[in-house]
């Protein structure tokens, strides 16, 4: 492929240099140029972290994990001590009056003082299998947050360097070396690539480990191993990704995904002199940037599906730059409109980073969000490789997901559809709870969100999609009006199911889907409707405030409530969602009226 043929001719041509690998700094200088507004309320955070101790993370607490799958009770402390020292130093590099480094000091000593940076539930040397109860020092894990943390620590020496106690920092720059830079140049992680399929952990740790590393005082072998390494495991997950950009995690992994990619990439070029332009301009990277784009519903709603959450967050300073990057205007607006309103990463403002980023960025963002430039997302786009149709008419968004059940984050929700009307959800894709131990083992699909019973979809009871990439849909037809998927080959062979197609008919004019299902089983079909709100059964229809449903008769439904407890998908959703279960006594179409 073009991009993979440009990026092995700049490691060619960078690994034949005799020159030593640039080492990158980080300035404080642009940070002091800022807003008074944005000036008053990074410091303000920073006096709030001042006021808090950071806490002990204990090998008990560590073991929490193994014992009952939990893992907020050590990751909440875990992220909150980086949040709390990458606003210490945002302060101290806004204000330079030196109140905030005995904090700074006590925050790095803090996390140098944690036996290990690998959170608990990342605590294996093998993909997909039981986390180790201890961590083994002698061999640090490179998983993502151990990275990130890393980065925390580095861009804090770079930024600080002469107003920290010099033993620390040379501490901290040996941390580095023992945690980070041995691991990375003599251990193999899956994520680096010919271990199986790569996903967001590739551009996301590879991102971490050459901030963590390039601002250190490399020798030329450390140097060309670190390139090297980077560059091979980008390299794979560039190959990974389909040609069109889709990102079968969804529009929540974006951020770590593709835009990380972005990250490293930009990391390289700075720390080369070579100018990477020939990757951001290839079709690959460029669809790849703008699929947050095209995905995206209002504000700050998405297109989600997998464990992806419709509240994707508002886009940031590194949407804008890979936007600007790739040469998409459409994403540069929407970016900079976000992060001159909302400049935190959404779930990730502990980066130091990517507010870095955020506050060097400030001034150029908020003129491009002054502009006054309307663009329209086109009325049909179509993602192939993971079976996404997206259809929009006027303030209607509709969506029907093909795929495989072997997906990065997979949920069984093949053929599911979702709709929207203004920003209003009507069919919804309910997310993902809070991550324990069971998200991630073979109890996965046990979990409600994660079956197909609870996506827009139809099931044969008690058969019910089944997870692999064996089980995947055929597209039969996707066109501007239309997506026809055979989903027979996502059930069990062999069950009951002989022949399941379902067809999405886009009657545009009429404000009107069609929904035509298609089957032939010894079970009876019962189709799932998932929605923001109650439906109300008037005979053959069935009413909501921003939709009707109506079929060609009556049926027989079953309602029920579903109680959103859960602190992570509270995020997205109110305290309730709704299931209708319309049993199809044979083939039929459905009409959806907006």
């Amino acid at each position: 492929m073009e991009e993979l043929v440009v990026m092995r001719k700049l490691l060619e041509e960078t690994l034949g240099r005799e020159a030593k690998l640039e080492r990158i700094t980080f300035s404080p200088l642009p940070l002091r140029r800022i807003r008074e507004d944005f000036r008053a309320e990074l410091i303000a955070e920073g006096e709030e972290a001042a006021e808090a101790s950071f806490p002990f993370l204990s090998l008990s607490l560590y073991r929490k994990f193994s014992e009952n799958g939990n893992r907020t009770d050590y990751e909440t402390p875990f992220f909150d001590k980086r949040r709390r020292l990458s606003a210490l130093v945002t302060a101290e590099a806004i204000e330079n009056c030196g109140r905030f480094i005995n904090a700074i000091e006590e925050g790095i000593w803090s996390l140098l003082s944690e036996c290990t940076w690998t959170i608990p539930a990342h605590n294996t040397y093998v993909r997909d299998t039981t986390a180790l109860t201890t961590p083994l020092l002698e061999r640090p894990i490179l998983d993502l947050f151990a990275c990130e943390t890393g980065e925390i620590l580095s861009l804090t020496i770079s930024l600080l360097r002469d107003k920290l106690d010099s033993i620390l920092v040379k501490d901290t720059e040996h941390a580095l070396r023992e945690r980070i830079l041995i691991p990375f140049t003599t251990d193999h992680f899956w994520w680096m690539g010919n271990d199986g399929p790569l996903n967001n952990w590739t551009p996301w740790c590879v991102q971490n480990v050459l901030l963590s590393l390039l601002p250190l005082d490399l020798s030329e072998k450390e140097a060309r191993k670190i390139l090297k390494t980077a560059v091979s495991a980008l390299d794979a997950y560039i190959d990974s990704m389909p040609d069109d950009g889709g990102c079968d995690e969804g529009a929540h992994y974006y951020h770590e995904a593709a835009l990380a990619l972005w990250g490293a990439l930009t990391l390289l070029s700075r720390s080369t002199n070579i100018d990477f332009q020939p990757i951001f301009h290839s079709s690959k990277i460029k669809a790849m940037a703008e699929y947050i784009e095209n995905v995206h519903i209002k504000d700050d709603t998405y297109l989600n599906y997998a464990d992806s959450s419709p509240k994707a967050g508002t886009l940031t300073a590194r949407e804008y730059l890979f936007g600007k990057a790739v040469g998409s205007e459409a994403l540069m607006h929407h970016a900079a409109t976000d992060a001159a309103r909302h400049w935190k990463e959404s779930d990730n403002d502990y980066n130091l980073f990517y507010r870095y980023l955020a506050i060097a960025n400030d001034e150029e963002i908020r003129e491009e969000a002054q502009k006054s430039i309307k663009t329209e997302k086109p009325r049909f786009i179509a993602y192939r490789t993971t079976g996404l149709a997206i259809y929009r008419e006027k303030d209607i968004v509709f969506s029907i997901k093909g795929g495989n059940n072997g997906e990065s984050h997979n949920h069984n929700d093949i053929g599911s559809i979702t709709l929207y009307k203004n920003g209003v959800p009507c069919l919804v894709d309910i997310g993902v709870e809070t991550y324990t131990k069971k998200t991630f083992s073979k109890d996965r699909y046990t979990l409600f969100p994660m079956r197909s019973t609870y996506h827009n979809t139809v099931n044969f009871p008690p058969l019910e999609e089944h997870e692999g990439k064996e089980f995947k849909a055929e597209i039969l037809q996707m066109d501007e009006n239309t997506t026809s998927l055979n989903l027979t080959g996502t059930y069990e062979t062999g069950k009951g199911l002989k022949r399941y197609i379902r067809t999405a008919f886009c009657a545009r004019e009429r404000n009107e889907i069609h929904i035509t299902e298609d089957f032939e089983a010894e079970q009876t079909a019962v189709l799932s409707l998932i929605t923001a709100e109650e439906l109300k059964k008037e005979g053959k229809e069935l009413k909501a405030k921003h939709f009707s449903i109506i079929f060609p008769s009556d049926t027989e439904t079953e309602m029920e409530t579903i109680a959103i407890t859960d602190a992570r998908l509270r995020k997205a959703w109110p305290d309730k969602l709704f299931r209708t279960l319309v049993t199809l006594p044979e083939s039929i179409t459905w009409t959806i009226r907006l």
